[in-house]
């Protein structure tokens, strides 16, 4: 017995093109009799099959225009319009961004859209938040952009050529940093994650609240990356990192860093409208006044999260006589650890374990992407990869890891 189309309590179900040309072929034979020839080298058959694949395609364009009326399953510009109906906007593509010099033999200067080619993985750049000037020879400090959104990579030291012609010009160089990595446009999985998490947030106190609607800011004034939202509920004055009794600090990374005052009036006028009666927002970085709904005006702070540059220094004992893999295991390991140092271990206030960067190079001799390590010693610091190092190396609540490919140093001995 082929399905049929009708609407349950579970959903509306709908037939594949075989079940229509089924239930097709059962009308024609109950009308013109059982011995009617329905198969697919009849003429009937063949009719019967492109009645059916019209149907069913039907059928899927009807399932689409039901499945975009429930946020769990629709996609696209509906999921948009649901979303919208609660105030949940889906996030847009942000590029990666790079800081360096500019470096000129005499006086001038670069303007925002002047063009660079990342030479090392073939990625296009623009200069912004210029114009960046020097009155003589020498360098002057300025951001590229990538074209395309993204997470773009340009580790430190990168090889850079100039696309526009610029006089004076000698080139750009990221020396120290690597980018700071943008996004592509929110999935609509990920949408729908943060579309349930901000409309429960009311339902779960002050802390989830403020963190959804700082969340949210995405516009002209610039973009909320990150929000952390911590609480001091004990009887104490201050807690272990200065938060005084029943304060909320809230911590954010912003684009652009740092926030301009326009989006600093933004995060504290969305941190009031949530904080609830009682509290009151700490923070030592920022401080805007908001006017509340009689008219009076408060105080409203905010934070911004710390970077921590991490410093990583590794070494590898190798058994002489073992062949070490090409092209180079001190440069296969670097690479492997700053990946999964940016993707696992760059959570705010995660504390750093030096076995854990030790398991990263004995899983890559594992996969025999390299050979001939006998024996790792990672040692970790927040200053230089000569020390001091500590183990673990703990962080702040409002302190991200950040690792830049200049800060890992792996020897092989």
């Amino acid at each position: 017995m082929s399905g049929t189309l009708a609407l349950v309590a579970e959903g509306l179900l709908t037939q594949t093109q075989e079940e229509v040309a089924d239930e097709l072929a059962e009308r024609l034979r109950n009308v013109f009799g059982v011995n009617l020839n329905t198969s697919t080298s009849s003429i009937m058959g063949q009719l019967v099959n492109i009645v059916a694949e019209l149907r069913a395609y039907d059928q899927q364009v009807l399932l689409a225009v039901y499945r975009s009326f429930d946020p769990n399953s629709a996609i696209g510009q509906a999921l948009d319009r649901l979303c919208n109906l609660t105030g949940t906007i889906r996030k847009g593509p942000k590029s990666s961004i790079v800081s360096g010099l500019f470096t000129f033999s005499a006086a001038g200067s670069v303007s925002d859209g002047d063009i660079f080619r990342n030479a090392d993985t073939n990625t296009v750049w623009r200069v912004v938040s210029g114009p960046y000037a020097v009155a003589g020879p020498g360098s002057v400090a300025g951001s590229l952009e990538s074209v395309d959104a993204g997470a773009l990579i340009a580790q430190a030291n990168t090889n850079w050529t100039n696309v526009s012609v610029v006089p004076n010009l000698i080139g750009f160089t990221n020396p120290t940093d690597d980018a700071k990595l943008g996004r592509l446009e929110e999935s609509d999985p990920g949408l729908r994650v943060r579309r349930q998490i901000e409309i429960f947030a009311q339902g779960s106190g002050p802390r989830a609240a403020i963190r959804a609607v700082v969340s949210k800011i995405d516009g002209a004034n610039g973009t909320v990356d990150t929000v952390r939202v911590d609480h001091n509920p004990s009887l104490q004055p201050t807690d272990d990192e200065g938060i005084p009794f029943k304060a909320f600090r809230v911590s954010v990374e912003t684009t652009p860093s740092p926030p301009p005052v326009a989006l600093q009036d933004e995060i504290c006028e969305a941190i009031f409208s949530v904080m609830g009666a009682g509290g009151f927002a700490y923070g030592t970085d920022y401080t805007r006044p908001v006017e509340d709904i009689e008219g009076e005006i408060e105080d409203v702070s905010f934070d911004l999260i710390d970077q921590v540059p991490i410093y990583v220094s590794v070494t590898i004992s190798t058994a002489g006589t073992e062949q070490i893999v090409s092209p180079n295991l001190a440069a296969v390991a670097e690479d492997q650890i700053l990946e999964t140092a940016q993707s696992e271990f760059s959570r705010i206030g995660r504390d750093q374990l030096a076995g854990e960067y030790e398991a990263i190079v004995w899983a890559l001799k594992q996969a025999g992407e390299i050979a001939g390590a006998t024996d790792v010693i990672v040692q970790l610091s927040r200053t230089s990869l000569v020390g001091p190092f500590s183990d673990p190396l703990v962080l702040g609540r409002q302190e991200r890891p950040n690792f830049d490919s200049v800060n890992i140093q792996v020897v092989v001995v």
